[in-house]
């Protein structure tokens, strides 16, 4: 913009307003120049609709005499020859229509126009203008200036263009017309709020009259029954509605240490346009209130009487939960921590994208936790680099600042068809040996002293002292897991329900039908025996799974398909291996049930154990 070029005011009790148009009768075919010299204007059928400020006309302008135009006729004051200034609210259309203001000059030539389509000043025989660029079917406030000297156009208070010029402006005898530029159409604009003056107004007056109705309009009044509840810990203002001749749009919220305070831009904290308010995050002590109405300007009107509030809690957004992510095969361990709120954090959102700069979204989300979740397994679809960042939601369902995202690279799950080395239904129901259910391979397994009962699904082993099932020669596993439902009847200390090993005396991987699994051999120790948190129950069925990842070191445990455990582990598993079910000669099960036993060669994500425990083996 260019710097602004001020004139003197004139002498004080003459302001120059030639014509003055707040377009807000309502009704009849006059609008009136609240001037006071009395440039009136008529309008054929017209139609009032929402202006600026106030009511305004729909125009539909083609020629001079067209419905829905505003006319005013010639007159020897509205001739502002030495200098103008010329002023309006223009909403633009959505389409090339030309609405605005114009004096029209001869054969349809205006001596001045403004509008959406641009503005145009006759001095000295010569037209001086240019086009505007505006936002169509958005309000903004345009005024064309002349001191004699200087032709300027300003848009929202702001000098667009400054054009060196002298001379007088030329008039002819035409009217002057609201809704179009003389000889355009004006179709679905609206234009409001015009002033013309004999003078150049300073940039101040041009931005005094953006903010005044035309029209005399009075402050709004005083809110009534403003209300304060602290019991909360913050302040829960409301009020009654407020009123004023042009209506109102909102209220401004103000606040203050101080109880005798009068509101101003400083101790604004709020506009809404409702009739409550709740106090956001501020330090806590005690604070006082007052609201103020806005009318249609927006003019602010009286303050209402202050209220006092002792805020002990404030409503302060959460702060979002620290992650931190483990890669595994498939899937990644996330550990949460950190989320706070001084009212209490009610859920911890986890967002997952492939986007490294990405904003948690509706799309994003994979998760929704209580905040005493600190793990978190998230399942992914393919391997890729992804990225994770945490929300947290208040008790005010205020929702935090995303935390700082976290890469991680997560390779692809296993397969599980491809990936899976025997499974065992154990519904033969008589024999000595059961039948592997995977189609296309052999592993047939021996029983010892069968004991056929009802299983989980179909029939199911029991096993007592003496009761086994042994897989032999079934190929090395780099990576394992194995799963099967146990049902079972009496604790004990030493009940390996499902076991992997490589000799008689060297267990791999083994799961126990009490409260404890066994670990498989480390590189660099010996056994590990990891220890439930209680007792398995007794006759009634639980799932079971371990999973051994080889190249992420890592071996978890599942109980009723939940991961419960997860433990480094720097070993691998001992070659060619073993499976077993039962107490393997060393111990008694007392009775314990086994059904729907599973091996796989690769250890299988979270949701993959979901899916096996709900799927029977066919």
């Amino acid at each position: 913009m260019l710097a602004a070029t001020l004139t003197a005011a004139p002498a004080q009790g003459d302001t120059g307003l030639v014509a003055a148009y707040g377009m807000d009768e309502g009704s009849g075919n006059t609008v009136r120049d609240q001037s006071g010299n009395g440039h009136d204007g008529t309008v054929r059928d017209p139609l009032w609709v929402s202006g600026k400020i106030g009511k305004t006309l729909h125009f539909d302008h083609y020629d001079l005499d067209v419905d829905r135009t505003v006319v005013v006729p010639d007159a020897p004051g509205l001739r502002t020859s030495s200098a103008m200034t010329l002023e309006a609210w223009v909403r633009p259309p959505n389409n090339d229509s030309s609405c605005g203001v114009s004096k029209v000059f001869e054969d349809q030539d205006p001596s001045f126009k403004l509008g959406s389509n641009g503005w145009q000043v006759r001095i000295g025989g010569k037209a001086y203008g240019g086009a505007l660029w505006l936002t169509p079917e958005t309000w903004i406030h345009l005024a064309v200036v002349y001191d004699g000297t200087r032709l300027r156009i300003l848009g929202d208070g702001y000098e667009g263009e400054s054009v060196p010029v002298t001379g007088a402006v030329d008039f002819g005898s035409g009217p002057l017309v609201i809704g179009g530029d003389g000889y355009a159409r004006c179709h679905e604009g609206r234009v409001d709020e015009v002033r013309l003056y004999r003078r150049a107004l300073t940039d101040e007056e041009i931005q005094r009259d953006m903010v005044t109705a035309v029209a005399p309009d009075s402050r709004a009044a005083a809110p009534g029954g403003l209300t304060v509840d602290d019991s909360s810990g913050t302040a829960r203002l409301s009020w009654e509605a407020a009123t004023d001749d042009h209506g109102i749009t909102g209220y401004e919220i103000h606040s203050s240490w101080n109880a005798d305070f009068v509101p101003t831009d400083q101790t604004r904290v709020a506009t809404v346009t409702g009739l409550t308010y709740t106090e956001g995050c501020v330090e806590r002590g005690t604070y006082f209130y007052r609201v103020v109405a806005l009318d249609t300007l927006p003019q602010p009107g009286h303050a209402s009487e202050a209220v006092s509030a002792e805020i002990t809690r404030p409503d302060c957004p959460p702060t979002a939960p620290d992650v931190t992510v483990q890669p595994r095969t498939g899937w990644a361990w996330l550990g949460l921590s950190g989320a706070s709120d001084e009212r209490g954090v009610t859920e911890v959102q986890v967002h997952r994208s492939k986007r490294p700069g990405f904003t948690p979204s509706a799309e994003t989300l994979v998760a929704k936790l209580a905040p005493t979740v600190w793990r978190y397994a998230d399942d992914v679809p393919a391997s890729g680099n992804y990225f994770y960042r945490t929300v947290a939601v208040d008790t005010a369902a205020h929702v935090s600042e995303p935390s700082p995202a976290v890469e991680a690279y997560i390779s692809a799950p296993p397969d599980l068809r491809s990936e899976l080395v025997a499974a065992y239904g154990l519904n033969e129901g008589s024999g000595t040996t059961v039948a592997n259910a995977k189609p296309d391979v052999y592993y047939p397994a021996t029983v010892t002293n069968p004991f056929w009962v009802p299983g989980k699904h179909g029939k199911g082993l029991a096993f007592w002292a003496g009761s086994s099932v042994r897989v032999t020669a079934l190929p090395s596993f780099g990576n394992a897991t194995i799963a099967a439902w146990v049902k079972p009847q009496q604790n004990g200390d030493d009940q390996r329900a499902i076991s992997l090993w490589a000799t008689e005396t060297q267990t791999d991987l083994s799961l126990q039908a009490h409260n404890r699994f066994f670990d498989k051999p480390a590189a660099t120790h010996g056994y590990e025996l990891l220890t439930g948190p209680r007792a398995l129950p007794t006759d009634k069925w639980v799932h079971l799974a371990a999973t051994f990842d080889a190249g992420h070191q890592t071996l978890c445990f599942y109980i009723d398909g939940e991961l419960r455990w997860c433990l480094p582990d720097d070993g691998g598993l001992w070659g060619t291996a073993q499976l077993g079910m039962g107490g393997e000669g060393r111990n008694s099960l007392n009775g314990t049930v086994i059904d729907e036993v599973r091996a796989y060669r690769a250890a299988l994500t979270p949701q993959q154990i979901k899916t096996i425990m709900d799927t029977p083996i066919g």
